[in-house]
């Protein structure tokens, strides 16, 4: 069941409730189309939802900018926690508004309700991007909030909290790291072997019952800001 979000919330990004654990073919609105799929339809992510989300991308640092440059885009407030300013730089001084954007070393603050001006939008993207620990970031505390992880490599250490998420988005892994992603995840054969020969534009879309296959599609801006897309 497709619901959307209350017009007082946040007009600029009402998205649906994505059927499959947030993974959808896009209707309007249609949250952020990621690419198109091996048939050549499109696939977009509902980031921002009126429940908590968490999301977890490995081995795809391009992507996990690309998606809060598009969330912003949309409205969305962004907080970057992270040891690397400069990677996020580029997406903090794309925003129309720079101050829907923060990137620090630091986790921020829970948003609080009773500074927010009037036209603030509740929707908030908070990315942790600290590298291979165990711990990610706080869970999301409310409605239109989502947790994006991101992580270079998927191990022991980090495999609960990327098992913990809603949906999981996947770029190309050595074999050792397939290997662990299919006893996480009880994938096939087939679908391990995916994992170990995507190309750098490639990405796997993992929920619970979900797995799509995708190529991303980068419009030229995008690149222009971001750089080319490779894997990291």
């Amino acid at each position: 069941m497709t619901r959307r979000a209350p017009t007082r919330r946040a007009p600029a990004v009402r998205v649906p409730v994505a059927a499959l654990h947030g993974v959808s073919a896009p209707v309007a609105p249609a949250g952020i189309v990621l690419g198109a799929d091996t048939a050549g339809a499109p696939v977009a992510l509902t980031v921002l939802r009126p429940v908590p989300t968490r999301i977890v991308v490995l081995g795809a640092l391009h992507l996990a900018r690309q998606i809060a440059l598009r969330s912003v885009a949309q409205g969305a407030r962004l907080a970057v926690t992270t040891g690397r300013a400069a990677a996020w730089e580029a997406v903090a001084r794309a925003a129309a508004d720079p101050a829907l954007v923060d990137v620090g070393p630091d986790e921020p603050a829970e948003p609080d309700e009773d500074t927010r001006g009037p036209g603030d939008t509740a929707a908030l993207l908070t990315v942790h991007d600290r590298g291979a620990v165990g711990s990610g970031p706080s869970a999301p505390h409310g409605p239109w909030h989502t947790t994006l992880l991101v992580l270079p490599a998927l191990s022991p250490a980090v495999a609960d909290a990327a098992d913990d998420a809603d949906v999981v988005l996947l770029g190309r892994m050595p074999p050792q790291e397939a290997e662990l992603a299919a006893r996480l995840w009880r994938l096939s054969e087939p679908m391990t072997e995916t994992l170990r020969t995507l190309p750098d534009h490639g990405v796997v879309a993992l929920g619970r019952d979900t797995w799509r296959r995708l190529d991303l599609v980068t419009a030229d801006r995008e690149t222009a800001i971001l750089g080319p897309v490779r894997r990291a």
